[in-house]
């Protein structure tokens, strides 16, 4: 393998956390199209980039002559946000009464992270995460931190109907998933955002829409934004858990995990029950939480192992349902083979609860087809050879997760959900 080719290969590692892109490699191609495709990881925005390649191609030599233009290829220039376009939010937002910021995956870098920070406190600015979000761009406990938006276009608008200029930054504007009549906006709100996928852009029902790299805007505009001496947004405040049983409720079960769980610690989130209240979890740092953006199920367990793979000095929790466990348990032999020290937490309802909640929206008629106790969660992953343990406490559950820390190892443990 040329050196070059093991730098990239090094590159697109690091840059395991930063998100997904898809490269299909076809069959002609041979070693100077996985090039390719590390090469696009390391293009900004940067990101994984999947290397779809026939069984038997590794074996077959690379084209010298395409392996050799490749290697000396170069490329100048970013895809970033002219100036005039951000000068015209930043505009905006310095003119409005009561600005407001969202922001979405595409913020959740080391650079994007740290300039909404800086953002929201020079401009005072109540902070919202964009509706059913795979990341967590902005840290939970800040004081400018309001929570995530939901995904019902209705009720965005009436959140959003608060403020007069609301700048979003790597999001979509916005994904719903439940069902509403109400206008995407109530008048008096102007939406300013940036995105790097031209596609998002296109789609977005409303809003002066920028196309470039959203951390790179942030930083830029964090730097030009004024001050403000406006009063800092309403202090947020979490209600307290219920944390009789077991069973749990969603708000303890994750209250536990957070008092185990490190700040370096990465989460996995497949757990659909604890979506909207995910963010009793401590986020201090970017890149600290993943959740699949699309909603399918079975992306969780896998995905936790592979952020392991990808970040090793940082700690891997999963949080999965017990029905989402079941898409994808074969990857509990791939952590056990490859010793991956993921801590898997599976919290166990033995209902269908997604689909139960969109069966009452579409008026379903009811019956046992979403009921799934008796799946053996524990006996499943022993069967792979995880050591496996069921919380019985919620003492027991942060001891275990904090053990966890240090593993050496895959673990699992169950926990039972009211």
């Amino acid at each position: 393998m040329p050196e070059e080719l093991a730098l990239r290969w090094q590159a697109a590692r690091r840059c395991a956390s930063e998100g997904v892109q898809l490269a299909g490699v076809p069959r002609s191609g041979r070693t100077a199209r996985s090039i390719q495709g590390l090469m696009l990881a390391d293009s900004a925005p940067w990101g994984v980039v999947y290397l779809s390649v026939p069984l038997d191609d590794w074996n077959e030599p690379a084209e010298d002559g395409a392996l050799g233009l490749l290697l000396e290829r170069a490329v100048d220039g970013a895809p970033v946000v002219p100036q005039r376009a951000l000068d015209l939010l930043v505009g905006a937002l310095d003119r409005a009464s009561a600005p407001a910021l969202v922001l979405g995956p595409g913020a959740d870098t080391e650079e994007g992270f740290q300039a909404a920070v800086a953002l929201a406190e020079r401009a005072r600015l109540p902070v919202w995460i964009a509706p059913s979000p795979p990341r967590a761009p902005f840290p939970t406990r800040h004081r400018c931190y309001q929570g995530q938006l939901p995904s019902a276009a209705g009720a965005v608008a009436d959140i959003l109907a608060q403020y007069d200029v609301v700048v979003c930054f790597g999001a979509p504007l916005f994904r719903y998933h439940a069902p509403s009549d109400q206008d995407f906006l109530q008048p008096g709100v102007s939406v300013y955002a940036v995105t790097d996928d031209p596609d998002e852009a296109a789609r977005a029902p409303f809003g002066r829409i920028c196309v470039g790299d959203p951390s790179d805007a942030l930083v830029r505009v964090a730097a030009t934004a004024a001050a403000s001496d406006r009063p800092w947004p309403p202090a947020r405040t979490l209600p307290e858990a219920d944390t009789s049983g077991p069973p749990f409720t969603a708000e303890a079960i994750l209250d536990a995990i957070d008092a185990g769980k490190s700040d370096d610690t990465v989460i996995a989130l497949e757990w659909t029950s604890a979506d909207m209240v995910r963010d009793r979890l401590t986020i201090t740092r970017p890149k600290s939480l993943f959740y699949p953006a699309a909603g399918g199920l079975g992306w969780g367990l896998p995905a936790a192992i592979g952020l392991r793979l990808g970040c090793p000095e940082r700690p891997v929790v999963a949080l999965i349902g017990d029905g989402a466990m079941q898409y994808t348990t074969s990857g509990l032999w791939s952590a056990v083979r490859y010793r991956v020290p993921v801590t898997f937490v599976v919290c166990t309802n033995t209902t269908y609860r997604a689909l139960q909640a969109f069966s009452e929206i579409l008026h379903v008629p009811e019956g046992d087809y979403l009921d799934i106790s008796g799946l053996g969660v524990l006996d499943i992953a022993r069967g792979y050879g995880l050591d496996v343990h069921r919380a019985e406490s919620l003492e027991d559950l942060t001891h275990y997760v904090r053990k966890g820390m240090t593993a050496t190892g895959p673990r699992l443990v169950e926990i039972l959900q009211r």
